[in-house]
């Protein structure tokens, strides 16, 4: 799978992962604290592996972008 084809996979489960992180926090008090417990550690560790994955394939653009300006000046 090329870059392209894994950021289409990557991205939408990225957005909808941080959407429903964010909602779980939201609703805190309308769920109970065993499934809270339980659902938003787990979202947060795959918000944190998509967001990895996410700089891993975009690291060249990164690079590009970013890195090489802050060593020109």
């Amino acid at each position: 799978m090329n870059k392209q084809k894994a950021l289409k996979v990557v991205n939408p489960i990225l957005a909808i992962d941080f959407l429903v992180l964010v909602c779980s926090v939201l609703f805190r008090p309308v769920i109970s604290y065993e499934m809270y417990q339980k659902v938003h550690p787990l979202l947060g560790f795959l918000f944190f592996i998509l967001v990895g994955t996410h700089v891993f394939l975009n690291w060249s653009w990164i690079s590009q972008n970013y890195l090489k300006k802050a060593n020109k000046g």
